[in-house]
């Protein structure tokens, strides 16, 4: 079942998964802390309007979820999204990012962004088949 995350306690699992999805793409950037451990970061947000966090729970359990943040009148951004491994390919994170759109249809939006890093294939696959299209390409450089 999917719903906005309202409380702390569940906020703290958001962030505990949230860790789990900035370690799990050390494997697409070396720059990433191993050591980072995220804390209060959902809490502070909670009460912002611009931001709807939503959670897949199964047995009162947040096993996915994804951040949903109005950028301007005409756009909202899709963040976060993560599924824990052992709940992926089940459809956990396409009924997240259908929900969100949802969302943001009542929120009257024009466009739905979403970020992914570019060697994440199996992400760019799932967005690709809910119809998200190549927007901005942003570029780095190594230089260290």
């Amino acid at each position: 079942m999917i719903k906005e995350v309202k409380n702390i306690i569940d906020a703290n699992r958001c962030d505990e998964l949230l860790t789990e999805l900035i370690l799990d793409e050390r494997k697409y950037n070396d720059s990433i802390d191993e050591d980072i451990v995220i804390k209060d970061h959902f809490n502070q947000m909670l009460n912002d309007k611009d931001i709807v966090l939503l959670g897949y729970y199964l047995d009162q359990e947040i096993v996915g979820y994804i951040l949903i943040r109005r950028v301007s009148n005409n756009t909202c951004l899709l963040d976060g999204l993560y599924v824990l491994a052992r709940h992926r390919n089940q459809g956990i994170g396409k009924a997240l990012i259908n929900e969100a759109i949802n969302k943001c249809k009542e929120l009257n939006v024009k466009y739905v962004d979403i970020n992914v890093i570019e060697k994440n294939e199996v992400a760019k696959k799932l967005y690709k088949n809910l119809n998200f299209t190549e927007f901005e390409v942003k570029l780095r450089k190594k230089i260290l």
